[in-house]
């Protein structure tokens, strides 16, 4: 399938047929739409895709039939190819294209045959610089890759089988060069680019392992409050799209970055204030879950040292049935809102709590025996249920026994 091609960097113009697969499908001629774009799941655009990236060396007949009409929900597979390339030679006829024969069969191959006029596929293109980098471990090549990758492989086609195909291999040396580009990069300490190339791999997966390089770079840049914001947007993203809570790695960055963050100030009385909560309630401690868990080890080394007891209540919400809860479910977001309530109103002052996922709560009962448990349990699961939805759900709890504290 590889046929060579002219050199080409994105937003440069080129001559002859252009056609983009990576992310949203175009396919220009010079420079402008071809009439024959339309749905991208049509049968005649995905043979002329097909064929175009297969180049000279074609497609079986066999092949074809299943990359088009392999569901089995189309009753004359055949008929419906030689309608569709019929189809496609006709609409070919009133593109502008010089007058040719571009699809040719022969012994059962169906190719492309482009009649001297050029090609280029910026699919093709990224494969071709992509091994050819990581071959050299060529840092221009690297870069220039991922720069060409601009989405995943015929994203508008995602469900066909072929392009799945193409496009987790794709996606595999997509990584496989940001990987190596990010190693040298940052070995040669170039930041700048190197917070371009991480940010772009943000936007097009918004996966840890791209979020932590973007981190990384801008705390190697000494832009903490920057590295920070990135930080709470990736903790918040996997909150309410998976419930989950940041992972050990992150955890590792939000420790460096606090640690590096300071605050400037003249007295010891303005180190002081800037230290006491800005907002003064009157209820419970609550905190972020990084941040409890500095709470939690600072209470328990206190609890060595002097009579002072701690017991870890965990809350989990379940629904009537007592199940988990649907994680995306309206009716999570709104019973863990109304958890958070209800903890805040059960439980003292001195006492700390977070969100550990949308279902859980973790609640630190400092000076309190693990007798006392059920009673404040109780009072949770209370004013909880004077929440309206409140019979949709039920609360759990468990309790972490002192001597494992």
């Amino acid at each position: 399938m590889d046929t060579e091609q002219d050199a080409y960097v994105p937003g440069m113009e080129h001559e002859g047929i252009t056609v983009f697969m990576m992310g949203t499908v175009m396919v220009e001629y010079n420079r402008k739409p071809m009439p024959l774009m339309g749905n991208p799941q049509g049968k005649m655009l995905q043979l002329f895709l097909i064929l175009l990236y297969a180049g000279d060396k074609g497609v079986l007949r066999e092949e074809l039939l299943d990359m088009l009409y392999g569901n089995g929900e189309n009753t004359n597979p055949s008929g419906s190819l030689r309608a569709a390339v019929f189809r496609l030679r006709k609409t070919l006829e009133g593109c502008g294209l010089p007058e040719h024969e571009y699809i040719r069969t022969d012994s059962g191959i169906y190719r492309w045959d482009s009649g001297g006029v050029p090609v280029y596929i910026d699919a093709k293109d990224f494969e071709s610089t992509a091994r050819k980098a990581l071959k050299q471990k060529d840092e221009f090549l690297l870069k220039r890759a991922c720069g060409l990758y601009q989405g995943e492989f015929m994203a508008q086609l995602a469900g066909e089988k072929w392009v799945s195909v193409i496009g987790v291999r794709c996606q595999e040396l997509y990584f496989d060069c940001l990987r190596m580009a990010y190693y040298i990069m940052k070995e040669n300490r170039e930041y700048t680019d190197l917070l371009e190339l991480s940010s772009a791999a943000c936007e097009l997966y918004p996966y840890e392992e791209c979020q932590i390089m973007k981190i990384d770079c801008l705390i190697a840049m000494k832009r903490f409050k920057d590295a920070m914001q990135v930080y709470d947007q990736a903790v918040t993203q996997y909150f309410e799209e998976q419930g989950l809570p940041p992972s050990e790695k992150m955890l590792e960055r939000f420790r460096t970055m606090s640690g590096q963050i300071r605050y400037t100030s003249d007295t010891l009385k303005d180190i002081r204030d800037s230290l006491h909560e800005r907002d003064r309630v009157n209820g419970p401690y609550y905190c972020s879950y990084p941040a409890f868990i500095d709470c939690y080890r600072l209470l328990v080394r206190m609890s060595e040292r002097i009579d002072f007891t701690n017991v870890l209540l965990c809350c989990t919400l379940l629904d009537s049935k007592g199940k988990p809860l649907d994680a995306g479910g309206e009716l999570l977001k709104a019973a863990s809102s109304k958890l958070h309530e209800a903890i805040g109103k059960s439980i003292r002052k001195g006492d700390v709590f977070t969100c550990y996922n949308p279902s859980q709560y973790l609640v630190m009962l400092n000076g309190t025996s693990q007798e006392y448990c059920l009673r404040i349990y109780e009072r949770i699961d209370r004013n909880l249920h004077l929440w309206d939805g409140g019979r949709r759900v039920k609360l759990n709890y468990q309790v972490m026994p002192e001597s494992l504290l």
